[in-house]
């Protein structure tokens, strides 16, 4: 398999300085570590050919070079509009990994790849939030022969995702990381949630202590915002459309209300729903002057910014990754960061431990579809509680912590 080239792949110096970055972020994954010592004895998925749509960035390329030491051809294509690392890049091509990617950003380019990367006949596809799977599945049904099954790294598509599996139409079985148990307490708490937070108190220069905060979406990554946003001193207010996350929201002591109505109170929205337009032209009319707007789900989907565009007077970047867009009234309403998500910007090798269990449960749930494939049927999954359990011993090892044992009746 031959990678494709681009000058910065062809680089020599440059994959050298990948392969530094490489080893940075493999020194603070202890978990994908013991997995890829494993895959290299056991050789588990010799012969196969697997894709990973996702983010050319250093934790992804540990977890390339796992696969392809458990045997597997492995070809990685940007998962979408998300900045890609020349280094690392000319790395893993350097390293014998196919690499398709560009510099741009643009998600018609970002489809294109992912097809130039699907004609090269996988087994498994591992797609960052099952987007590229649907357009797969739309446009070029002629590409999914042969595959066994695929690994959603993010649940922000499954939505779309779930409408398929109910009209009998998702082609192949599918495994949905965020819903397993380690995602939650390790990986949005002390990962994404921190990430978000980080961002908008550099950034955006937010302070959440005495604001009102409204999180549209209360799934888990939107409860651990509200949650740290109460922390913080906000007030909180959740929009919800699932009547029990709504009930729950409000038993978290959050007031629960309509997004059009929480919009006229809000000094920062923040939607985490995976949902297209959660945010649109019907919310912006109502918004207080100065208000700030982000994204920690979909990305670029979330917060319809063509449609703040089209009703705005003016539109300006007053600093990095924030637009102020000004309308006929005087108002002024801002974005940060509306694509990507203010929690999966390019990663840099100092967060490589936070994303350390999810590519570590990524690589075994690969090895799950291929030995079970035959088995499941097309339907969306979470990875088995056995994977969990074992990313969890894992992990303890790795710490140098143990457990008890249950005694014996």
């Amino acid at each position: 398999m031959q990678a494709i080239v681009r000058t910065w792949i062809a680089d020599s110096a440059l994959a050298q300085e990948g392969r530094f970055k490489i080893s940075r972020a493999s020194s603070q994954m202890p978990v994908l570590g013991r997995i890829r010592e494993r895959f290299a004895l056991g050789q588990p998925l010799k012969g196969l050919k697997i894709v990973l749509a996702l983010p050319l960035e250093a934790a992804t390329a540990c977890l390339g070079k796992t696969l392809q030491g458990g045997g597997a051809e492995v070809v990685l294509t940007d998962g979408g509009p998300l900045s890609n690392n020349g280094e690392i890049g000319a790395a893993l091509a350097a390293d014998g990994i196919t690499v398709i990617a560009e510099s741009d950003s643009e998600p018609e380019s970002a489809k294109a790849r992912f097809f130039c990367a699907m004609e090269t006949g996988p087994h498994l596809i591992v797609d960052d939030n099952g987007e590229l799977i649907r357009t797969l599945q739309s446009e070029r049904p002629d590409l999914m022969a042969g595959i066994r099954g695929a690994v959603a790294r993010t649940r922000a598509g499954l939505l779309r995702l779930t409408r398929l599996e109910k009209e009998q139409r998702l082609p192949f079985p599918m495994i949905v990381l965020d819903d397993a148990l380690g995602m939650d307490p390790f990986d949005r708490r002390c990962g994404t949630v921190p990430s978000v937070w980080d961002d908008l108190l550099q950034t955006a220069d937010f302070a959440a202590a005495g604001k009102t905060v409204v999180v549209a979406g209360y799934g888990r990554c939107g409860k651990a915002i509200a949650m740290q946003a109460k922390a913080l001193g906000a007030h909180v207010v959740v929009a919800e459309i699932d009547p029990w996350k709504a009930v729950e929201a409000f038993m978290d002591g959050c007031q629960v209300m309509r997004l059009q109505e929480a919009a006229l109170i809000g000094d920062l929205l923040i939607t985490a729903t995976g949902a297209q337009d959660t945010i649109g032209g019907k919310h912006y009319f109502l918004m207080k002057d100065g208000v700030l707007l982000c994204q920690a789900g979909l990305p670029g989907g979330e917060i319809n910014t063509n449609e703040l565009a089209d009703i705005a007077v003016s539109h300006r970047t007053v600093r990095d990754n924030l637009e102020r867009y000004e309308l006929i009234d005087g108002r002024k309403i801002y974005i940060y960061d509306a694509k990507p998500p203010v929690n999966r910007r390019s990663a840099d090798d100092d967060c490589a431990e936070m994303t350390d269990m999810r590519l570590a449960m990524l690589a075994l749930s690969l090895q799950y579809m291929n030995e079970h494939y035959d088995r499941l049927g097309n339907e969306i999954m979470k990875a088995p509680y056995s994977l969990d359990e074992e990313i969890a011993v894992l992990k303890l090892q790795s710490l140098g912590a143990n457990i008890d044992e249950a005694a014996d009746r």
